[in-house]
């Protein structure tokens, strides 16, 4: 409400709209920080004590927390897209290939990992939830062949499938919550792991079947 000469007057109706929608934005935010903190699902005190908000203006402008857990998560593709569509450099060889994709994966994981855990146990009981994970194995997959395409290329296409279901594996947000939480390992570990495994499974790419065409090179161990 505002103020004239003559007495109160009622708030414009775009000033109570752009009011309610920076309320929005604002419990969106903070129950997305909060699932990062690794405190999620939050609850409505904690969303409205992070945000500043009251508890009863959350149910006001949201259908209760399902809705703001869904809105967050639409978060996840402005904030991480970046990392998601990356891509090596034109021309690069398979070491800084192995490397770049390992070092992308691991800042993606160490970024939003509660976020995909807490999908992950809502995918369950939501469909929405399941399609935002299946849509985001999709775009983790197809990074994958954009970093290594020259070796899946000469395979065939049972290999191929193979190769890239081992490494999609093996680089998975699965697995990297078994590598940090059950074997405790570090960022600079996960990674020198990673390369190493990713080399010895792409190097040794006769292994996975080789199109007719394509002569084996020699795997670096055995050079």
């Amino acid at each position: 409400m505002t103020m004239s000469p003559d007495g109160p007057i009622d708030e414009p109706i775009d000033g109570r709209r752009a009011r309610r929608q920076r309320s929005r934005e604002a419990v969106v935010s903070a129950a997305f920080e909060l699932i990062l903190e690794g405190k999620g699902p939050p609850s409505a005190e904690e969303v409205a004590e992070r945000a500043g908000v009251s508890v009863s203006s959350i149910f006001r402008n949201f259908d209760g927390l399902a809705d703001i857990q869904q809105q967050a998560l639409e978060l996840f593709g402005e904030r991480y897209s970046h990392l998601l569509l990356a891509r090596p450099p034109s021309g690069s060889d398979l070491d800084s290939r192995i490397a770049f994709f390992v070092r992308t994966r691991l800042d993606l994981y160490e970024q939003a990992n509660p976020l995909m855990v807490m999908a992950r146990m809502r995918a369950f009981e939501d469909e929405r939830w399941r399609e935002h994970i299946a849509s985001n194995r999709s775009m983790l997959t197809r990074q994958l062949r954009a970093c290594f395409d020259p070796e899946i290329d000469g395979l065939t296409p049972a290999g191929a499938a193979d190769l890239i279901a081992v490494l999609d594996s093996l680089t998975s947000p699965e697995a990297f919550e078994l590598m940090t939480r059950a074997h405790a390992r570090t960022h600079r570990q996960i990674a020198r792991a990673w390369e190493a495994s990713l080399l010895a499974l792409i190097d040794n790419c006769y292994i996975w079947g080789l199109t007719p065409d394509v002569t084996p090179s020699t795997p670096k161990g055995k050079q």
